[in-house]
Formats: C-alpha cells, sequence, structure tokens
C-alpha cells in the first residue's frame, strides 16, 4: 500500500514538472496556442505547414527549432507584427487570413497599387475577378498575402512590401504616360478628372499627352508638404524644353529660373533634412532637402551656402544667398522639386 502510494507521488510530481517545463515552450492564451522555441507536437506542425503555404521553405518535423524561429521572425516582419519570434494570437490571426484589405480611395490604380504591395497588376486583377483596370472608389480589393511574402523573399529590400500591411497610400507621385494612354483613360484609372489632371499639370490640352511624359496625379500629395517659393522674382526660364541660353542646345530644364538680385535670401520650401550642400559642378553652390516620402527640393547657383549636410530646417529658414555660381547666364536660384527622383514642374506644388 505504501509503495503504491510513493509511486502515485512520483507520478504527480513528474505530471507537475512537466506540466511547468512546458508550459515555458507552450501556453494557451483564450482560444489561441502560443508557440514559442523548444515547442513540440500537432500545434507546431501546424503552425509549420501554415508558414509553407505562405511560401516560406521551411520542414514540417513538429520541432520549434531556430529555423522556425528565424521563419517565424521574417513571417512577423513581414506582416508588420511584433518581431519576437513567439506565435501568439495576433500571429496566428494574420496567418489565418490569407488576403490584404484594401478600401479604394482617390488617387488609388491597379499601377498604384501593385507597387505598394510588390506584386503584379494581374495578380490584383486574377484575386479580384477584374475583367480591366478601371477601379472604383470605395472597392474592397483582395491582395493575395502569399505574393506579397514571395516578392518580399525575392527583393528583401523592398521596403514598400515589408510595410504592406501599415501603408496607406502609394509612395509615388508621378506617372509616365505609356503608348495609347489619353486623359480619359488616366483619368479613370487613377479615379480622378480630365479638368483636375489638366489644372495639376497645366495642361494646356489634356488630349495632347506623349509616351513617357511624367504626370502628376491629383489626390496622391494628401500628406505632401505644403511648399513655400525659395525666393520671390520673375520666372526667366521654366520647366521643360528649352534652348539652353549657354550651350545653345536644346536640352530638357529639370526646374523653374526665380531670377533676384546677388545676395537675396534663399529659404528652404518645407521642413526636412539636408542631404548635400556644396559645390555640384554646372549646378554651381547647391542644395538638396529631403522631405521625406520620396520627396525632393534643390536651390542652385548660390553665391554662398548657409547649412550644411545633416542640418534639420525649418519651412522658410535662410539657408543660402542667391548668386550665379556655376553655369549661368545671371543671378538666380534654379529651384527644383523632384518625387522619386524625378523631376516635377514646381509652380504645380507653389502656391
Amino acid at each position: 500500500m505504501a509503495k503504491s502510494l510513493l509511486v502515485i507521488k512520483i507520478a504527480a510530481v513528474c505530471l507537475i514538472l512537466g506540466m511547468a517545463l512546458g508550459g515555458v515552450f507552450l501556453e494557451t492564451v483564450g482560444a489561441a496556442t502560443v508557440l514559442r522555441e523548444g515547442a513540440k507536437g500537432k500545434e507546431v506542425r501546424e503552425l509549420q505547414q501554415k508558414l509553407v503555404d505562405w511560401g516560406y521553405s521551411l520542414k514540417v518535423d513538429g520541432r520549434f527549432g531556430p529555423l522556425t524561429v528565424a521563419t517565424v521572425k521574417a513571417f512577423q516582419a513581414a506582416n508588420g507584427l511584433t518581431v519576437d519570434g513567439v506565435v501568439g494570437k495576433k500571429t496566428w490571426e494574420v496567418m489565418a487570413n490569407p488576403t490584404i484589405i484594401h478600401r479604394v480611395k482617390r488617387g488609388d490604380s491597379l499601377y498604384t497599387l501593385a507597387r505598394l504591395y510588390g506584386v503584379s497588376i494581374e495578380t490584383i486583377m486574377d484575386a479580384n475577378d477584374l475583367t480591366d483596370e478601371i477601379i472604383v472608389i470605395g472597392w474592397e480589393l483582395s491582395i493575395p498575402k502569399q505574393q506579397v511574402v514571395a516578392a518580399l523573399a525575392q527583393n528583401p529590400k523592398n521596403t514598400t512590401a515589408t510595410r504592406q500591411t501599415v501603408a496607406t497610400e502609394p509612395t509615388e507621385q508621378v506617372y509616365h504616360v505609356r503608348p495609347g494612354d489619353s486623359a480619359s483613360v488616366i483619368a479613370a484609372r487613377f479615379n480622378t478628372s480630365v479638368p483636375a489632371l489638366a489644372e495639376a499639370n497645366r495642361l494646356a490640352d489634356p488630349n495632347r499627352l506623349r509616351a513617357g511624359q511624367k504626370l502628376i496625379i491629383p489626390g496622391w500629395r494628401s500628406n505632401m508638404p505644403q511648399f513655400v517659393w525659395p525666393v520671390r522674382g520673375r520666372i526667366s526660364s521654366s520647366y521643360g524644353w528649352r534652348v539652353h541660353p549657354v550651350y545653345k542646345n536644346r536640352q530638357f530644364h529639370g526646374g523653374i529660373d526665380i531670377a533676384v538680385p546677388v545676395g537675396t535670401d534663399v529659404k528652404a520650401a518645407a521642413n526636412g533634412k539636408v542631404i548635400r550642400s556644396g559645390y555640384m559642378g554646372a549646378y554651381g553652390y547647391g542644395i538638396v532637402i529631403d522631405h521625406g516620402r520620396g520627396v525632393t527640393t534643390w536651390y542652385g547657383h548660390n553665391s554662398r551656402l548657409l547649412v550644411k549636410v545633416g542640418a534639420r530646417v525649418r519651412q522658410g529658414q535662410v539657408i543660402a544667398k542667391s548668386g550665379t555660381s556655376g553655369v549661368s547666364t545671371g543671378p538666380h536660384v534654379d529651384f527644383r522639386i523632384k518625387v522619386e527622383g524625378d523631376t516635377v514642374d514646381p509652380r504645380s506644388w507653389l502656391p
């Protein structure tokens, strides 16, 4: 009898120890099983199989080892979750939902959504049974998360795909006209109107577009900086094609020249960080300010620079004195705005 009682006590202690130790790797919160490194069994195999279904390369062996931890962290990073390698309620929920739901808003198009999520236009069309590229404001579109993960695996530096679950609008603001495009087609594609398109780009005739032409799409700039003029003066040379005043050949002018006397205060068009300050060849003594979201402003041909690289500047702060340095025929400020490296007409962005 005493021996039997001893056996029962030992078994009970082993059970308690087993539960305590097992709790380090596996616990239950609500209806969700929390898994972490060291766990084993059916729940781990289920987790591994889901990760494989998502497109990750992983052995389904029921052991939550270092490779599974690394894969879970990659999944969490790709889906905007806390990257801790622990599979809790939130990670299970995201893993169970195979799609991202994107509500279409003004300025959206299949082109911008494909760039935003790192997938192809065809992928979005197939997932939503679309027969053409026209989408309507208010529609809810499904974006296959597996495709986003696959795109991220091929290009780990694709930060757009990395933040796909928290991004709220496209990172591009400029559309390159494609052969066969018309103003009405582009307006429909981006949920805007032809008059709005013409106004945003100062198009004299919106029906005369050329392949490769860059257009600002109305509605894409809702969170963009509100710029002020860097100087006040006569625009001596506009944005676009011109005969260069010095070289006498036809060149594209990526900014506007504002004629002002030497020594005029040149002001920052918006808050930002100075990323270039110095002599820039034909551009003379120049400054480049990064305003975030892929937008930079450029100030050229100055006589004196007042800020250095790394400086944080406020809108309206004096950053330079105007001049005629570099290749120039007279004192002026060559002011440029670039979006994702492409120049746009500054007058479309200035009050």
